[in-house]
């Protein structure tokens, strides 16, 4: 794939449904039975959520848990509480509560320094490594949100896996936000037949710095048979 190709790829992401107060239902307008039905569902799903708390204080919780309770807490509109459970499983984890939601711009913390990544990634269009890093190393920390990310070319792939290299791997590293898309993506075009090294080598980076060495060597394998060299080490 040349870099015309390359730069017309496009990584769009699927519409989703939007939520808002504008969309609730106006029980008043419903029948009964379905205001029953609609009022045990809450009570039910309230239920859910204090269980699942419950045991997540007394550590009988494995990570699938965490997502769950972060499901609910986005459908019951609770982001306060998201926020705080996604902050203590970046501690515990090392890295956010992978959610994949149409709901998941919610999970950005305010607190954060928040960097928006290009709708496009080319040269020269990733934000300030430096302000970042110095984002990082502050008591507020950074987020980095790929919600607007619909394509790159082979230039801003390359960026983008040295941007990646620089950012700090320890307790400070950035949040992620909306990145699951344009990575899906990417593995999809880097699986084709006419998907280059620089997609790979971003692939491999972002393993790296999620700290997924199980991904890592499921792509190494790839690699090596697709391309008949060594991979890279991690």
């Amino acid at each position: 794939m040349d870099d015309t190709e390359i730069s017309t790829l496009d990584f769009t992401t699927t519409e989703g449904a939007s939520f808002g107060s504008e969309e609730l239902i106006n029980s008043e307008e419903l029948p009964s039975n379905i205001r029953d039905l609609l009022s045990q569902a809450v009570t039910d799903i309230e239920a859910a959520i204090l269980n699942l708390e419950q045991a997540l204080e007394s550590d009988l919780v494995k990570e699938p848990g965490w997502l769950m309770l972060a499901y609910l807490y986005l459908g019951a509109n609770r982001l306060e509480n998201f926020n705080s459970l996604n902050k203590r499983h970046e501690e515990t984890f090392g890295k956010p509560i992978p959610v994949n939601s149409p709901m998941q711009e919610m999970q950005i913390d305010s607190d954060r320094v928040v960097f928006e990544m290009p709708n496009k990634i080319v040269c020269g269009s990733l934000p300030d490594i430096t302000s970042v890093e110095e984002a990082c190393a502050s008591s507020k920390g950074a987020m980095l949100n790929f919600a607007d990310v619909h394509g790159a070319d082979t230039g801003g792939l390359k960026e983008l896996v040295e941007f990646f290299e620089k950012l700090p791997h320890d307790q400070t590293k950035p949040v992620i936000s909306g990145i699951e898309r344009f990575i899906t993506s990417l593995e999809k075009a880097a699986n084709d037949s006419s998907g280059t090294q620089e997609m790979w080598n971003l692939l491999f980076e972002y393993s790296r710095f999620c700290d997924d060495i199980d991904t890592f060597d499921e792509l190494a394998i790839k690699f090596a048979i697709r391309f008949s060299i060594s991979p890279p080490s991690w």
